[in-house]
């Protein structure tokens, strides 16, 4: 399989259609595991990737999962301002309250104060050298690993703030805001993206910014121009200058910043699907020694039929015919919330073009 994914990362078309997934759906791992997820996690996962023919590969546990926060319930953290609520496997983490409370409290902010691994992100793990180097070693052969950096630039000030002190703030002195919050967070991103790009074996590194709501950007485009593009290739150079290239996670409309991306240094997206149409993406990133990941609608995974999830597969596949950088993926992730029928249609679809082993639902088993 790594070896498929190889070829790919070069930019060459690999025997089969490369794949990401994040999976979350306790019955589909133990389905094709035969392994109590919750008893037997890490190896329920690791059976699991390698009969799904998922390539590239983020969550990896290491320790059996907790039990799920009950449905309807939140769990609140021990010590961190943040709740979990059910999601699948894993529970979702949402922050409770934020490092200001009012706008006018931004600019007295100690940024020295603020570490990536006090932020309890929607990652599974972190971005630490030992932490990599742990879950390499634990996927193995299996698949690629790589580690998410989910605080690139725009999200340091979405995790820390909260939206309402970033919007206002962040607009009405847009000058001071980059001075004084977004600089310090360009030195914590370029250390850490140094860190994963010395330690990773993935020939990629994964760097995420939600610049963008569902219906577009969420400053004029002026704003982002001044604040944060001129800021991207400094981060993107610390992976850049030892041999990774670079691709940009984002949900929303990312259509306005397409070519910027491309412009700074970007190599490819993986990006939420349909908020970005697919044709937007493959016109900047379909293009040959770029990487598009993405494609599947996970809402549709959710709430569409059995046939209708086979189409849009398949629909997809056309489309991605001519560009040998793509990859098929649900980048929402595989989480509990999705019908198991559904969930079986779409790696029966995923068979069909090449993305997973016609024996999925078996292989798994010892």
């Amino acid at each position: 399989m790594q070896e498929d994914f190889l070829v790919w990362s070069e930019g060459k078309r690999p025997s089969k259609v490369i794949s990401k997934e994040t999976l979350n759906h306790p019955s589909l791992i133990e389905m094709v595991s035969g392994l109590d997820v919750y008893q037997h996690t890490r190896e329920a996962y690791l059976r699991a990737y390698e009969a799904l023919g998922i390539d590239l590969v983020n969550r990896v546990p290491i320790d059996n999962a907790p039990p799920p926060t009950p449905e309807g319930q939140i769990r609140t953290h021990p010590s961190l301002p943040y709740g979990f609520s059910a999601l699948g496997v894993f529970d979702t983490a949402m922050r409770r309250n934020y490092a200001v409370k009012q706008p006018e409290e931004v600019f007295d902010l100690d940024l020295r104060t603020i570490r990536f691994e006090d932020l309890v992100v929607p990652v599974p793990h972190s971005c630490q050298p030992a932490d990599i180097r742990l879950r390499q070693q634990a996927l193995g052969a299996i698949g690629q690993y790589y580690p998410l950096y989910y605080t690139t630039l725009f999200m340091w000030a979405v995790e820390v703030l909260g939206w309402e002190s970033f919007l206002i703030s962040a607009a009405t002195e847009p000058r001071r805001f980059e001075e004084h919050f977004l600089r310090p967070c360009v030195e914590k991103s370029k250390a850490i993206v140094r860190a994963i790009a010395e330690t990773t074996e993935c020939p990629f590194v994964f760097l995420h910014d939600d610049l963008a709501s569902a219906s577009g950007p969420m400053f004029r485009l002026s704003w982002y121009d001044e604040c944060i593009f001129p800021h991207y290739p400094a981060i993107f150079a610390e992976a850049k200058q030892r041999g990774k290239k670079v691709i940009v996670v984002a949900d929303g409309n990312m259509t306005a910043f397409l070519d910027r991306l491309a412009a700074a240094g970007a190599d490819g997206i993986m990006y939420e699907n349909p908020a970005t149409p697919i044709e937007e993406v493959l016109a900047v990133f379909g293009q040959p020694g770029r990487f598009h990941i993405g494609g599947i609608e996970t809402a549709k995974l959710t709430t569409g039929s059995p046939s209708q999830v086979r189409e849009m597969v398949l629909g997809l596949a056309a489309k991605m015919e001519h560009c040998p950088g793509s990859a098929i993926s649900s980048c929402g992730g595989l989480h509990g919330n999705i019908p198991l029928e559904n969930l079986e249609a779409y790696f029966d679809a995923r068979a069909e073009i090449g993305a997973t082993p016609k024996d999925w639902r078996t292989r798994g088993h010892v």
